[in-house]
């Protein structure tokens, strides 16, 4: 039997390769400057007495670009072994891990020929007196001869360090000020200085997140962080406005000392991660103050593509934030400002820590004054108190008079939660006059549609909701309200008014178009009964999300990955090309380390969302439906409609969509993978910088959230930043899950001619963290 051999085009694999790792040919610029920072903080680490000025400095002269820096430069055993063997790196040693070097993963100069045909680099190595010059070019580049010049220089660099040159293919462009908007993310705040083009582009602080316009703090205080894992010195501020700001410093994290710190500034939206001041990515986790700024730790570490940070090093910092979290809101929680601040609120709500909202205030009747909850008691001043959540005028002025007081309930939330639940806890009485059952309607009056009606909700509420003990009843209810629910026993009762407009448009849908009428029953019970019965649905509960996220994880093992795993495929190609490991041996191991997916989605993707699913638009009720972003809803499911289109478009908005009037499908992967948790209750919340789009869904128990980050091949124009929480308006088809694109991001998927692709990954992040339960 005849034998062959096997073998690889170098270029092609190269360009195949550097395609994963740079995003835009300007990721050349950032990965070159990172080794050069690398090779600067190791000399330092060195070079106890600081005899020496550290710079870098990045040239771009057209298609000519260069990287120098004094670093600690490199010798012929150094060039050999790791610069140019790929999947070997020089910085995976004591010496570099206490110099706190960013890159770890052993590229080397083999990425830099995705986008450059030719590449020259000069180094002295610190100690020595020997400047060496190696010269590669692509085309020439072989993995069974000998192709890369090296020689040694009769005139030595003046010092020691490193010249990286390289000039790019003929369709690659890069420019000054592409090159300053593109770095700056990354090393803004780098510590050395940095230069392109001769301009200093490092060396801001981001401490000024913290620092700036101290005179508009109302407090600021230093304390001891110390909660299980985490030691820290902890310091806040609250503004006048009752805005926190936040700096961690002197980090401890399981027994281990960090170097770096976190500052954060509530309504700054995103929050990115950075590593001994170089910047890595943006750090997706969910936090309840919309905080944004800096994490700058030690322990945080990329994926080797670099477009993303590890999944340890999320859920770390999730972990991290969430004790901040606490310890500030217990130390905040007395100040009588902090009633202005709604990310506080919607803390004590997510974290049923009721016992911090003292100072929340309520509206008192008849004197209409704000008190503080704390001051309430079922007596004030000799006279009884009561609570009213309407806005009826006749009962308020029944209640509110010169003997009794009446509280009169937020209609927003989540003030009017806390406010209930803090009422309850106190045992003050809430008025007697409350919307009550009229009449019972007789089965025998009833129309085939109301039946019909009444069974398909009970249904519903069984298999879709868990709440098996329900018992749905036709009935006339006072104060005009269109339904109440109530618990009898373990059974849940659910009273419906055969008036209610919402409910004629259910019916009249049963009449004339019987094929959408059980997508519009679903409707009906997500904007109209589901919050009245949310306290009684089992998966709302802790025990509920942690078997939610057994399922989830169940399914992510089919594709689950380690950090490392993406640094090792250059390594294992090395392996390959060295006779170390059989090919046989390489397409098993590489087939699980790709994780990151990509969607494309073209013009004829795009369909109307009016002719795509009728049932989403059609006969849709008037009657207000509940728009707060904080509160977690099930999906609007129309599991009966298909569509292969990737966006819709509606023709108008809609108040139940939230006037959303564009919806993107998740790439087909979270479909297969995390439709249980889209099935579930949740909110939505979306950050986005730079070239990146960030969607963090929250489950009800807020104990579990499913990230989907999008990267665009684009920058966002302008430098857009942002992030929000916005109204849940999740669409689930027989095929597809869709989420709302808000207004200000349309133009990134609104596509007029050919197609759009963009980089898409997900994944769980989990707080099972013990939470303080307040009875």
């Amino acid at each position: 039997m005849k034998k062959i051999n096997f073998q690889i085009e170098v270029s092609r694999v190269l360009e195949i390769l550097s395609n994963d790792i740079y995003d835009s040919p300007y990721a050349l610029l950032r990965e070159n400057v990172q080794n050069a920072y690398d090779a600067v903080l190791m000399r330092l680490a060195l070079d106890k007495d600081n005899v020496f000025t550290p710079r870098i400095d990045l040239s771009i002269e057209g298609k000519n670009i260069s990287i120098s820096d004094n670093g600690i430069g490199m010798d012929e055993s150094v060039f050999q072994n790791n610069f140019w063997k790929a999947g070997s790196s020089g910085k995976n040693n004591e010496t570099a891990k206490k110099a706190g070097v960013v890159g770890t993963f052993g590229i080397g100069a083999m990425a830099n020929f995705g986008v450059s045909k030719s590449m020259r680099v000069t180094s002295r190595k610190a100690g020595t007196n020997i400047t060496i010059e190696t010269y590669a070019e692509r085309e020439k580049l072989s993995v069974t001869e000998e192709c890369i010049d090296s020689r040694l220089l009769t005139e030595q660099r003046p010092e020691p360090g490193t010249t990286v040159e390289v000039i790019l293919d003929e369709i690659q462009n890069v420019n000054e000020a592409g090159a300053i908007q593109y770095l700056s993310p990354y090393i803004q705040y780098v510590q050395v200085p940095i230069y392109i083009n001769g301009k200093l582009i490092s060396q801001n602080n981001y401490n000024t997140y913290f620092d700036s316009n101290q005179e508009n703090n109302q407090v600021t205080k230093s304390i001891e962080l110390s909660s299980g894992i985490l030691k820290c010195k902890l310091e806040y501020s609250l503004t006048k406005g009752s805005l926190v700001k936040l700096r961690a410093s002197n980090v401890i994290y399981n027994n281990s000392p960090l170097n770096g710190s976190i500052v954060l500034t509530q309504g700054t939206a995103s929050i990115y991660g950075l590593r001994n001041y170089f910047g890595l990515a943006q750090l997706p986790v969910p936090n309840n103050f919309n905080f944004g700024g800096v994490v700058n730790l030690n322990n945080l570490h990329p994926t080797a593509g670099r477009e993303a940070l590890s999944r340890d090093s999320i859920n770390i910092v999730s972990q991290m934030l969430n004790m901040i979290e606490t310890k500030i809101c217990e130390e905040i929680h007395m100040n009588p400002i902090i009633d202005n601040n709604p990310m506080f609120l919607n803390y004590i709500v997510n974290k049923n820590r009721y016992d911090l909202a003292g100072e929340i205030k309520i509206e008192r009747k008849p004197d209409n004054i704000m008190i503080p909850l704390k001051d309430i008691a079922k007596e004030i001043d000799g006279k009884k108190v009561f609570y009213y959540g309407g806005r009826d005028p006749q009962t308020i002025l029944a209640f509110g008079n010169e003997n009794s007081f009446l509280l009169n309930i937020s209609q927003s939330n989540p003030r009017r939660r806390i406010q209930i639940q803090f009422l309850k806890q106190k045992g003050i009485e809430e008025v007697p006059d409350k919307p009550h059952i009229i009449e019972l309607i007789d089965r025998s009056s009833m129309s085939l549609a109301e039946v019909s009606l009444i069974l398909r909700i009970t249904s519903i509420l069984s298999d879709d909701y868990l709440l098996a003990n329900n018992k749905v009843i036709l009935a006339k209810i006072s104060h005009q309200v269109p339904s109440l629910i109530e618990q009898d026993g373990e059974t849940i009762k659910v009273f419906i008014s055969r008036e209610s407009s919402a409910i004629q448009q259910v019916l009249t849908s049963y009449e004339t178009a019987y094929e959408i009428f059980g997508g519009f029953v679903k409707d009906f019970i997500r904007n109209h009964l589901y919050q009245k019965f949310s306290n009684f649905i089992p998966s709302s509960t802790k025990n509920g999300a942690d078997a939610l996220h057994k399922i989830l994880l169940k399914n992510r093992e089919l594709f689950k990955y380690e950090s490392t795993d993406f640094g090792e495929l250059e390594a294992l190609l090395s392996d390959y090309v060295s006779g170390d490991v059989e090919f046989p041996e390489v397409l098993k191991r590489s087939a699980s380390i790709r994780r990151t997916h990509t969607q494309r989605v073209g013009q004829t993707q795009i369909g109307n969302a009016e002719q795509e699913i009728p049932s989403l638009t059609d006969n849709v009720s008037e009657e207000l439906i509940n728009t707060d972003v904080l509160v977690a809803l099930p999906p609007i499911e129309r599991t009966e409609s298909e569509t292969q289109k990737k966006i819709l478009k509606t023709g108008k908005k809609y108040p139940h969509l939230n006037n959303f009037s564009m919806f993107l499908s998740l790439s087909d992967r979270v479909y297969k993978k995390q439709m249980d948790f889209f099935l579930e209750p949740h909110t939505t919340k979306i950050i986005w910088g730079m070239h990146r789009i960030v969607f963090i869904f929250t489950h009800a128990s807020s104990n579990l959230s499913l990230y989907y980050d999008i990267e665009l091949k684009e920058r966002l124009t302008n430098d857009t930043t942002g992030g929000m929480p916005i109204p849940t308006t999740t669409i689930l088809t027989k095929n597809k899950i869709f989420i709302p694109i808000i207004p200000e991001l349309e133009e990134y998927f609104d596509i007029k001619v050919g197609g759009k692709e963009f980089f898409v990954r997900h994944d769980i992040i989990t707080d099972f963290t013990k939470e303080k339960d307040i009875q």
